[in-house]
């Protein structure tokens, strides 16, 4: 019996496999930015004002360790797309970085253009949410004109 190649048509495969391999750094890195945001001065201050933990950790702690956390979701998001190269290769999976990998070796520069132009708005897209989320999580950060 001949063996019959079949190409794969999981679609939310790449995004899956990507997505898991930085959950657990992502987890380590919040764990590590939520215990030195609970160290902080102010935490003690609001706990000895008599505030219940639970407002301390989510009204405190929690809003000041979210900053570099978002910041490290944002460069997360900008690899999945980099990544869906490497992943969609590797699998055999298609998608968009098969489409590149593809146009690259077959010489259709149009197509790599318009990737390349695609990943650049993801990324500026992906800094601007984050620069409004840092306003959203920190009040003291504003844009002014």
């Amino acid at each position: 019996m001949a063996y019959v190649y079949r190409q794969s048509t999981s679609y939310g495969a790449t995004s899956l496999t990507l997505t898991f391999v930085g959950l657990a750094g992502m987890t380590r890195y919040v764990r590590a930015a939520m215990c030195d945001a609970l160290s902080e001065d102010y935490v003690r201050t609001a706990k000895s004002k008599g505030l219940k933990d639970k407002v301390v950790i989510f009204s405190h702690a929690f809003r000041n360790a979210l900053i570099p956390v978002i910041t490290l979701m944002t460069t997360t998001l900008m690899g999945l797309f980099g990544g869906s190269i490497i992943i969609e290769r590797t699998f055999a999976w298609s998608g968009m970085g098969q489409v590149m990998v593809n146009s690259v070796f077959g010489g259709d520069y149009a197509v790599v253009k318009a990737m390349f132009v695609f990943y650049s708005l993801v990324s500026l897209m992906a800094i601007l949410i984050m620069d409004l989320t840092y306003g959203l999580v920190d009040p003291r950060i504003k844009v002014s004109k």
